[in-house]
C-alpha cells in the first residue's frame, strides 16, 4: 500500500469491535514510512455508521469538526496521537494533546484507529496534565476494553506521563506554526463511506 500525496482526503476511522464507530474524511499534510501528518479542516462533517454501541459524540450531536480544526502527527506503532490545536480569532497555537488511541492501520482509503479515552494536555504556557481518567475508567467497567487492552493503555499512559515528565518529547516544535493550505476546502463523506 503506497503513501498519500499531500492535499489527499485519507478516511479516518474508529473501529470498535471490528465495526467502524465514526469517520471522519481527513487531509493529509505529510505521509512517508515514519510519520502520518492529517489534519481535520474546519466544518468538516463527521459520520456515524450503525453500530450496536452508539458513539458518544453522535449523542452530543456533534455532526462536524468545529474550531481552527486538529493536526494529528502519528508515528507508526505508537498508541497514540500528537494532536495540535489552535485558538482565537488570530488563531494562536494553544498546545499539544496527546490522544491515547490504538496504533493505526493503514487502509486503501486512509487508517484505522480508536480513541481510548485517557488524553494528555500540554499547553504552550503550563505544565501537562492527564485528562479524562474518570471516563476511561468508567469505559473499563462498561467493557469496552477487556482486561488486557485496558493495562496497555495504563503502560501507554504511564510512558507518556514519562516521557512530558522528562521532557523528551519526540515532535518538532515547529509544528505549532503550521498552517492550512487556505485552497482546502472541508472534504465530503465519499459514497458507500459507511462499509469502506
Amino acid at each position: 500500500m503506497g503513501y498519500f500525496a499531500p492535499g489527499d482526503v485519507a478516511l479516518r476511522r474508529e473501529v470498535l469491535h471490528g465495526r467502524p464507530w465514526s469517520v471522519t474524511p481527513t487531509r493529509v499534510v505529510l505521509d512517508g514510512p515514519d510519520l502520518l501528518v492529517v489534519f481535520t479542516v474546519p466544518d468538516t462533517g463527521i459520520g456515524y455508521p450503525p453500530h450496536p454501541r452508539p458513539h458518544h459524540w453522535r449523542a452530543l450531536g456533534r455532526t462536524h469538526w468545529r474550531g481552527h480544526g486538529r493536526l494529528q502527527l502519528h508515528r507508526p506503532g505508537d498508541a497514540y496521537s500528537v494532536d495540535l490545536f489552535w485558538q482565537g480569532e488570530d488563531r494562536r497555537f494553544a498546545g499539544f494533546y496527546l490522544n491515547l488511541q490504538a496504533p493505526f492501520h493503514r487502509t486503501a482509503r486512509g487508517f484505522d484507529t480508536l480513541d481510548h479515552a485517557l488524553d494528555f494536555w500540554l499547553p504552550v504556557d503550563d505544565d501537562w496534565r492527564e485528562l479524562d481518567r474518570d471516563e476511561f475508567e468508567r469505559y473499563v467497567a462498561e467493557g469496552r476494553y477487556d482486561a488486557a487492552e485496558a493495562e496497555a493503555i495504563g503502560r501507554t499512559a504511564e510512558e507518556v506521563a514519562a516521557m512530558l515528565t522528562a521532557g523528551t518529547t519526540w515532535w518538532d516544535p515547529a509544528w505549532g506554526d503550521w498552517a492550512p493550505d487556505p485552497a482546502w476546502p472541508a472534504p465530503a463523506l465519499p459514497e458507500g463511506w459507511e462499509d469502506c
